[in-house]
């Protein structure tokens, strides 16, 4: 294995500085409450109440921070208030101090009075009612995962939790992959239901949530990295929030408030934490509020996993932490828990080696069962041993969590996702000899495929090469983008790979990795090469950029287009 990958652990991270705290938050879910503690004399504090504040297209980008009013030892938060910026000053000569946010995930009266808030009816509610918990971190592999948080993977294993070995993305990046999971759909009907490009068009997509909400379960989504997170870039987010519990306004007075240090373009430490605490401390204080009522939350984090592929290293301790909270408090054994990610990464280092191919197809994928699901449906717990080491997508995931909300209901009724008609719930076997395509899976993105690799200096190499780069030429002048973006040259051939099994001796397919003379740009791409006629087939919008594309596509809006674009300087 290359040193990048075998010596990952080389490089320190500092924590974000926690200490001198002038002010600690203090938790009592039992009384409801949350508090704020001093702990030094002769300072004044206050607190500014963070507000959800944009309308029309700033409606999820935007916040408000009310005036700052002192509080006192053991000062009491308001229920209303779901975040505040806070301020310590010296009272001499009003010196700040210290500068920190906090969220809190409040119980609100209409969800605390509903039926399923009884403790009475705790055992019964649960053990039909099962909570669901999607904990997520973007761009981890499987390989990666093992690499870089060895003490999780170490704790997933020892707790016996399902591990889905063969779990395959079905597209390119976070969108169309949670989006999979959420709703069924594939990028195509996402966009045209959805319709993420519209004010209000995200409102009236159909998420898992909504369902779990008509069902009388508590939501909430939270997700950090406001400017890249997944239903806001180069998307208008959502007009109204769309979980009971939404955390961007928080995230967003968080970022705009405190002070960061970026690792590689994303904020990592904010304030003096990790960003990614902020979203994980909520999922905790979620499961605990409304610990007595069936809840469906998604907490998603992006700040350190998605550029640096070593940076997951400094959250491994912390991650532990979270998941013995999680079962120290009981939510394990009332709640199913999605411990997954999106994709692999798509660029840098690591997808640069022979391995990338799998790094960015095959993300994680585990699954917590409470111990009484495992009693009254060992079916269910068989099905899944057994799919552990089958080809599943995205797409199994949005069944089997329509199947948690009816778990008595033969699998022929089950809902079936759109974007794959033929995936189920994994909590009934997948067959060993399901294909890429029965799983929903382009055959881009599929895993499956025996590949063997050729001569880089073959004739049929450089001209598969030389007319994937005129294509996306092509795709570019058809965006009516050739004035702004250059126009791309081959400088060289990375990598070509055969499809090992040839359906017909008409045809053959090629992974081809190339490089542009432009930006040294790596893309890599999936291309059916015709004997007869000496051309390619392939779409370019899926062909894959392997190098960062952020600095040199800044004049193009269009997320698919961002990836070919190497913007002409003036």
């Amino acid at each position: 294995m290359p040193d990048l990958a075998k010596n990952y652990r080389k490089k320190s991270y500092t924590k974000c500085d926690k200490s001198k705290d002038l002010i600690t938050p203090k938790y009592d879910h039992t009384q409801r409450s949350h508090s704020l503690h001093l702990n030094e004399v002769n300072i004044t504090c206050c607190y500014k109440q963070i507000l959800r504040w944009g309308t029309d297209t700033k409606a999820d980008n935007q916040f408000h921070l009310q005036p700052c009013s002192n509080f006192h030892q053991d000062f009491v938060v308001p229920q209303r208030v779901d975040g505040i910026i806070t301020e310590c000053r010296r009272l001499t000569d009003k010196k700040l101090l210290q500068k920190d946010a906090f969220g809190f995930v409040q119980p609100k009266g209409q969800l605390m009075n509903n039926s399923f808030a009884n403790d009475s009816l705790e055992s019964e509610s649960f053990e039909s009612r099962p909570s669901v918990l999607l904990w997520g971190i973007d761009s981890m592999s499987r390989m990666n995962f093992e690499r870089t948080m060895p003490l999780m993977f170490k704790y997933l294993r020892e707790e016996n939790w399902f591990e889905l070995r063969g779990y395959n993305k079905i597209d390119d990046n976070t969108f169309p992959n949670l989006m999979a999971v959420l709703t069924g759909y594939n990028l195509t009907r996402s966009m045209s239901v959805c319709r993420p490009n519209d004010v209000g068009g995200l409102d009236d997509c159909p998420f898992q949530w909504k369902s779990f909400k008509a069902q009388g379960y508590v939501t909430a989504y939270a997700e950090d990295w406001s400017e890249y997170s997944t239903f806001n870039f180069n998307f208008k987010g959502f007009h109204k929030p769309p979980t009971d519990y939404y955390a961007r306004p928080l995230i967003l007075a968080v970022e705009r408030e405190l002070p960061k240090i970026n690792d590689m373009n994303i904020p990592y430490c904010v304030g003096r934490r990790h960003f990614a605490e902020y979203i994980y401390d909520a999922a905790i204080q979620f499961t605990e509020v409304y610990r007595n009522q069936s809840t469906f939350g998604m907490f998603w984090t992006n700040s350190f996993s998605h550029n640096n592929f070593m940076l997951p290293s400094s959250m491994d301790t912390r991650m532990l932490e979270y998941m013995r909270t999680l079962s120290e408090s009981g939510v394990l054994e009332k709640s199913i828990v999605i411990f997954f990610s999106d994709h692999g990464m798509r660029f840098g280092q690591l997808r640069a080696l022979k391995t990338g191919f799998l790094e960015e197809r095959m993300p994680i994928m585990y699954i917590s069962l409470p111990r009484w699901f495992k009693n009254k449906y060992p079916e269910f717990v068989h099905s899944l041993q057994l799919n552990q080491n089958r080809l599943t997508s995205p797409y199994d995931i949005y069944a089997t969590l329509k199947h948690i909300l009816q778990l008595d209901t033969p699998l022929n009724d089950l809902p079936r996702p759109e974007g794959c008609p033929r995936c189920h719930s994994l909590f009934h076997e997948v067959t060993e000899t399901r294909d890429c395509r029965e799983a929903g899976i382009a055959d881009f993105w599929c895993t499956c495929q025996e590949l063997g690799e050729i001569s880089k200096s073959e004739p049929k190499a450089r001209m598969m090469a030389e007319q994937l780069v005129e294509a996306t030429n092509n795709y570019l002048s058809d965006k009516k983008l050739s004035d702004i973006c250059q126009k791309l040259q081959l400088n060289k051939i990375e990598l070509v790979q055969r499809q090992m099994v040839q359906g017909s001796n008409e045809s053959e397919f090629y992974v081809v990795r190339y490089e542009t003379k432009q930006a040294w740009a790596i893309f890599e791409a999936w291309a059916q090469w015709n004997n007869a006629t000496q051309k390619i087939s392939t779409s370019v919008t899926r062909i894959s950029r392997l190098t960062s594309y952020r600095q040199h596509s800044g004049c193009v809006r269009d997320a698919v287009a961002k990836k070919y674009c190497i913007c002409r300087t003036k």
